[in-house]
C-alpha cells in the first residue's frame, strides 16, 4: 500500500507523544531544581515533538521521523558529557534509533556518520575512543538484524497472493487461478464465466479526495464480492481500476444475476467524499471448443474496451 497502515500511523503519533512527555517532564524538573538555563532546550524540543505527533495522527511521513531524530540527536549532544559512568549505555541506546525511524539504508549511512560526533562529544580526548567498539559491535548486529527483518518481509510480500491495496488476488495469482479454473472446465465439460469490472471513479477519487477515498472504494467493491458470491468464486485484480470477477461453473444467465446483487449492494452504500460505487462491466463466457490463449485474449480485450471507453 502507498500509505502507511492506520495503526502504523498511531503507533508513531503515540511514540512521539511520548517523547513529548518525557521532554516535559525534563524540562519540569530543572525548574523544580532551579536550574533555569537547562529547561530551554528540552521544552523546545517538546514543543517540536508536539508539531510531530499532530502531523502524525493525520498522516505518518518522513519529516517527522527525520523531526524525531534530529530532538533525540540534540539531547543525546546535551547531556552525553555528563553521563561519565554510562557512557557505553547511553551511546548503545542511540544505535537503533535511526533503524527505528528512517529507511535502512540512511539509518546505516547516519550510524556510522554519527560515532565520531558521539565520541567527540565525550570530551574525554584519546581515551574515548574505547568506546568505539561496543558501539560499532551493537551497531553490526542491530544492522543485520534490520537487514534480515526487511528480506523476510520483501520475500513474504513476493510469496503474497493478495494485491497490496485491497482483498482482491493480484495479477499473477489471478491469471494462475484462471488457467486452473479453465483447464478445470475442459475437462469437466463445465461452465465458466467471467465478469470483467471497471472503477472509473478510482483515480478521480485518488486526485481529489486523497489515496483513503480510493482504498475506501477498493475496501467496498471487495466486500460486496465476499458478502454476495459463493466462497470458491475469487476477485482478481487485473490492473489499476480494473478487476476480474471469476465464477467456475457460471452460466452467462447465473453471472448476470451475480452482477445485478453486486450493483444493488454497491447503490445502497454511499462514501462520505464520492458517494455510490459506479461500476463498468463486461461479461466474458467461455466459448465451446475455446482454446486458453484466445479466450485470455479476449478478456484483456474487453478489459480495455472498457477502460478505454
Amino acid at each position: 500500500m502507498n500509505e502507511a497502515p492506520q495503526w502504523s500511523v498511531g503507533l508513531r503519533a503515540i511514540s512521539d507523544m511520548i517523547a513529548t512527555l518525557m521532554l516535559a517532564g525534563l524540562a519540569l524538573w530543572h525548574y523544580l531544581l532551579g536550574e533555569y538555563i537547562e529547561i530551554i532546550l528540552p521544552a523546545v524540543l517538546a514543543c517540536v515533538l508536539l508539531f510531530a505527533a499532530l502531523a502524525d495522527l493525520r498522516r505518518k511521513s518522513a519529516f517527522t521521523g527525520w523531526l524525531l531524530l534530529m530532538c533525540g540527536y540534540l539531547m543525546a549532544v546535551d547531556r552525553l558529557p555528563d553521563l561519565v559512568s554510562y557512557h557505553d549505555f547511553w551511546l548503545g541506546a542511540l544505535v537503533p534509533l535511526p533503524l527505528l525511524l528512517l529507511p535502512i539504508g540512511p539509518a546505516l549511512l547516519l550510524g556510522i556518520v554519527m560515532l565520531p560526533v558521539w565520541l567527540i562529544s565525550l570530551h574525554g580526548g584519546i581515551a574515548e575512543l574505547i568506546h568505539a567498539l561496543p558501539y560499532l559491535t551493537l551497531f553490526g548486529t542491530v544492522s543485520l538484524t534490520a537487514w534480515e527483518h526487511l528480506r523476510q518481509r520483501d520475500l513474504a510480500r513476493a510469496t503474497d497472493p493478495t494485491d497490496p491495496d485491497c482483498d482482491a488476488i493480484n495479477r499473477t495469482t489471478l491469471h494462475e487461478r484462471l488457467s486452473g479454473e479453465f483447464d478445470r472446465a475442459l475437462h469437466l465439460n463445465q461452465r465458466l464465466a467471467v465478469l470483467i469490472l471497471h472503477l472509473p471513479q478510482l483515480d478521480i477519487a485518488s486526485e481529489q479526495f486523497g489515496p483513503r477515498a480510493q482504498l475506501a472504494q477498493l475496501d467496498l467493491l471487495c466486500r460486496a464480492v465476499r458478502t454476495h458470491c459463493r466462497n470458491h468464486d475469487f476477485l482478481g485484480r487485473e490492473g489499476h481500476a480494473d478487476f476480474w470477477l471469476v465464477l467456475p461453473n457460471t452460466t452467462e444467465s447465473g453471472a448476470l444475476l451475480v452482477l445485478r446483487r453486486l450493483e444493488q449492494a454497491l447503490d445502497e452504500v454511499r462514501l462520505t467524499d464520492t458517494g455510490p460505487l459506479t461500476l463498468c462491466t463486461q461479461l466474458c463466457a467461455l466459448r465451446s471448443g475455446e482454446n486458453w490463449d484466445h479466450f485470455e485474449q479476449r478478456l484483456a480485450i474487453r478489459t480495455q474496451s472498457l477502460t478505454e471507453a
